[in-house]
């Protein structure tokens, strides 16, 4: 859907110059790209780039750009990570303030100042789609628009138990804004409302001041945004990568921010000195609603960071491991699934290795240590159950198969007992509960009698009765890993 960064730029050398134009990618590529982009429009109208890096208020620089300029021929903004263009449901967020308005009064005379700023939204939600508002009778023009839009918005569903509207709630209110729609266009409104995004989807369709251009640098862009699809349409969009979760561990992409950085300070890295580093910075995005393979922006900028520090220790041509390992605090990303698989294993050494570092990288020590300890608790107690699972249903303890396991023991383990009663790890995935059958295959039942309470007692512990939280669960890990190791 997008272009190369080299084909945007290669279309302003030409003349084919737009208002709006938009990078998305890391952080350490995306700036950059945008920078190269600004300077390429200032050049072809004779000034100077002006950047804004996190803007405060979008609306403001918008605003300016609009104005003639007083003292330069022209006006060319780069602005870095607006965030405005992250959520796609931006678009059913401005639907449901329509919504909120509906129904209607009986014509335009009637329209009060809620009514109106409602029509405005109904009009730039429209707009943002590219859907002509006059192009038919009210109920086609709607029909237009992308049945997710009508399903609700981040704040709809936020008050709904995160529940779409239903295929008859989305007919009623489909009446009542083709009502809408109708008195907003007999009262004459345009529908350009007053937000960022209608403010940059009027500069997209409508343009700016003659020579007046608008770039922007996101790490987080979504895709079927509206807005995005029209600057894709209109090829001003490039995309220029992004360092990802690889599936089999480690992380992708970052060979682009080694190479871009290469450019900037001269010095280049070597293989294991790039893995090492990447190792020691790169954290996931654990924000929620974030893709399984999204990584932390901030964490990339502290990659880069480091690695120019490093450019200027470097004695060679390169940056070799050593001088990472010598320089670079471990800060990294830990998988705390792979810290349980460590516990279960009996591993101890690495578990609490792990465990060091989850905990270290952490902005908030004493959330992800609470965090950490639901997961090693559920764990427990899943080995706790599944063991007297075991017990009772006499199935095999010898099962070293994924696939057998899945569909010969698994169900028996998720099933409900004779009794009707439910089993305790119906809901678990089969692959986590293959790895808790496997710790609790190791153990003797003995040793886990009194697991519950020692969970209990560590909750404790952690949530006020001990001086020394990291203590209290390093005990629990202990116990766990001590007890399948001697297994």
């Amino acid at each position: 859907m997008s272009d190369t960064l080299e084909a945007v730029l290669r279309s302003i050398d030409e003349g084919r110059i737009r208002p709006l134009y938009l990078v998305a990618g890391d952080r350490v590529l995306a700036e950059p790209a945008a920078l190269q982009i600004g300077q390429a429009l200032a050049r072809s109208v004779g000034c100077e780039p002006e950047v804004h890096r996190r803007p405060a208020d979008l609306g403001v620089v918008l605003a300016d750009l609009k104005t003639y300029s007083l003292f330069a021929p022209a006006k060319v903004v780069v602005v870095i990570e607006s965030a405005v263009l992250a959520d796609s449901t931006a678009a059913a967020d401005l639907l449901d303030e329509a919504v909120e308005a509906l129904p209607v009064g009986a014509g335009p005379a009637e329209l009060s100042g809620v009514e109106r700023r409602a029509a405005g939204r109904l009009l730039q939600t429209l707009r943002l789609f590219q859907i002509d508002p006059e192009a038919g009778a009210p109920e086609e023009v709607l029909s237009h628009l992308p049945a997710w839009a009508l399903k609700g918005g981040t704040r709809y569903r936020q008050a709904h138990r995160n529940r779409p509207r239903s295929r008859l709630q989305i007919e009623e209110i489909g009446v009542q804004l083709a009502e809408l729609l109708e008195v907003a266009l007999s009262s004459g409104l345009r529908g350009w409302a007053e937000t960022d995004v209608g403010e940059l989807a009027e500069a997209a369709e409508r343009g700016l001041p003659d020579g007046h251009a608008l770039v922007l640098a996101e790490s987080a862009v979504a895709e079927q945004h509206p807005l995005v699809q029209t600057l894709a349409a209109q090829k001003v969009f490039a995309t220029v990568g992004r360092v990802e979760v690889a599936k089999g561990g480690g992380w992708q992409g970052v060979e682009l921010l080694a190479g871009e950085l290469q450019r900037e300070t001269g010095v280049g890295i070597e293989a294991r000195a790039l893995q090492e580093l990447a190792r020691r910075t790169i954290q996931r995005d654990t924000t929620r609603g974030a893709a399984a393979d999204a990584v932390d922006a901030d964490s990339t900028s502290r990659f880069a960071a480091e690695y120019r520090k490093l450019a200027t220790m470097a004695s060679g041509d390169a940056i070799d491991r050593s001088l990472v390992e010598a320089t670079i605090e471990d800060r990294g990303d830990e998988d705390a699934w792979k810290t349980l698989d460590a516990i279960g294993s009996g591993d101890l050494r690495d578990a609490l290795y792990r465990v060091r570092r989850l905990l270290g990288s952490a902005e908030d020590p004493v959330a992800a240590r609470l965090s950490f300890f639901s997961l090693v608790a559920s764990f427990g107690r899943q080995i706790a159950a599944v063991s007297a699972l075991l017990e009772s249903t006499g199935v095999s303890r010898n099962e070293t198969s994924y696939p057998r396991f899945k569909t010969q023991i698994a169900p028996k383990l998720q099933s409900d007992s004779e009794e009707g009663l439910k089993s305790p790890v119906a809901k678990l995935h089969p692959y986590r509960l293959f790895r808790v059958y496997q710790t609790a295959c190791r153990i003797p039942a003995s040793e886990l009698v009194d697991l519950p309470s020692r969970i209990l007692k560590t909750e404790l512990r952690l949530k006020g009765e001990s001086s020394e939280p990291d203590a209290a669960l390093t005990a629990l890990i202990c116990d766990l890993a001590s007890a399948s190791h001697r297994a």
